[in-house]
């Protein structure tokens, strides 16, 4: 009778070496498994982000604000400005009012996009021109944050601009 017991013991005892032998085995060899190329999508972004700094140069609040999602915010220095097209829309025509965007060069230096969100960052330089009269020369550093829509429109969820530190000449003594 034990003889017996010990034989089944025996089968089972080997049956689970050859099971964790066929599973070792598999995981070590090289997975077949191909994966599926996300397509870049940040030519697309660049794209509304030029449009925005296009609209900025002519200072036209309605084109930026179309760019905006409906929980989309401004944000100067750290602070909310506006938050969604239509608020956004009268901030920018106040701000427009009193200040001419005489050029403007933008550049973006980085879009890293992670599934439905893509973040710019950049610098403009502008030159503008105040109510009085008085012009003004500013560097800003900005951060986009666009949103993927289920169209496949990319509409901006925030911006955030911030003043350049001033450069640091070294000359002579």
């Amino acid at each position: 009778m034990m003889d017996v017991a010990f034989k089944k013991s025996g089968l089972r005892y080997g049956f689970f070496l050859v099971c964790m032998a066929a599973t070792l085995m598999a995981c070590s060899t090289e997975s077949k498994a191909v994966p599926t190329p996300t397509p870049d999508r940040s030519p697309e972004v660049r794209a509304d982000m030029e449009k925005y700094n296009q609209c900025l140069s002519q200072t036209n609040a309605d084109c930026m604000a179309s760019l905006f999602a409906t929980n989309g915010g401004v944000y100067n220095t750290g602070l909310l400005q506006a938050s969604g097209p239509d608020a956004i829309r009268s901030y920018l025509d106040q701000k427009f009012s009193t200040e001419h965007v005489d050029s403007l060069t933008a550049t973006i230096d980085s879009i890293n996009i992670n599934g439905e969100v893509a973040v710019v960052r950049g610098t403009d330089e502008e030159k503008t021109t105040d109510s009085t009269g008085q012009s003004n020369d500013a560097t800003l550093h900005y951060v986009a944050e666009w949103v993927a829509q289920s169209n496949g429109q990319w509409l901006l969820n925030r911006i955030s601009t911030l003043p350049a530190p001033p450069s640091t000449q070294t000359g002579a003594p």
